[in-house]
C-alpha cells in the first residue's frame, strides 16, 4: 500500500493535471456532503499491473480530470485495506472498478469493471450525471 502511495504521489507531482484522490471513504463521504458532490470509487488491488496502468492512462492528463475533480469527490481505495469502506455495496471480483455514487451513496450508474480506458471512462461521465 505504502508502495502504490508512493507511486501516486510522484506520479502526481509529475503531473499538472491529476485527480485528487482521498484514500478515507467516510471521509470522503462527509466532504461529499458538505460540498453537494457525487463520490467516485476507485477499487485496485495490490501488486495489479493493469490497476497502475488504469491510474497512469485514465486518471492523468485527461482532457476530464477538471470535470471530475469539479463534479466528484474521488475515492482510491486498495482490496483489503485497513480504513473501512461499504465493501457489501462497492463488491467486485474484478479490479480495477470503478462506481460512481451521489453523495448519499446511491449508485449513479453501472459500476465499470475491469477495463478502465480514457474512452470508455469519458463516455461514462457523460452518461452518470
Amino acid at each position: 500500500m505504502r508502495l502504490l502511495a508512493l507511486i501516486l504521489l510522484l506520479i502526481s507531482t509529475l503531473s499538472a493535471n491529476h485527480i485528487s484522490w482521498q484514500s478515507n471513504f467516510d471521509k470522503a463521504h462527509q466532504k461529499a456532503l458538505k460540498e453537494n458532490k457525487k463520490l467516485m470509487v476507485l477499487l485496485i488491488k495490490k501488486d495489479c499491473k493493469e490497476c497502475i496502468d488504469t491510474i497512469k492512462t485514465s486518471f492523468i492528463n485527461q482532457p476530464y480530470i477538471d470535470k471530475i475533480n469539479k463534479e466528484y469527490i474521488s475515492v482510491l481505495i486498495t482490496k483489503d485495506q485497513k480504513s473501512s469502506y461499504p465493501i457489501e455495496m462497492l463488491y467486485t471480483l474484478e479490479y480495477p472498478s470503478l462506481f460512481f455514487l451521489d453523495n448519499k451513496e446511491l449508485f449513479v450508474c453501472e459500476p465499470m469493471r475491469g477495463g478502465v480506458t480514457p474512452n470508455k471512462l469519458n463516455s461514462y461521465l457523460e452518461q452518470c450525471r
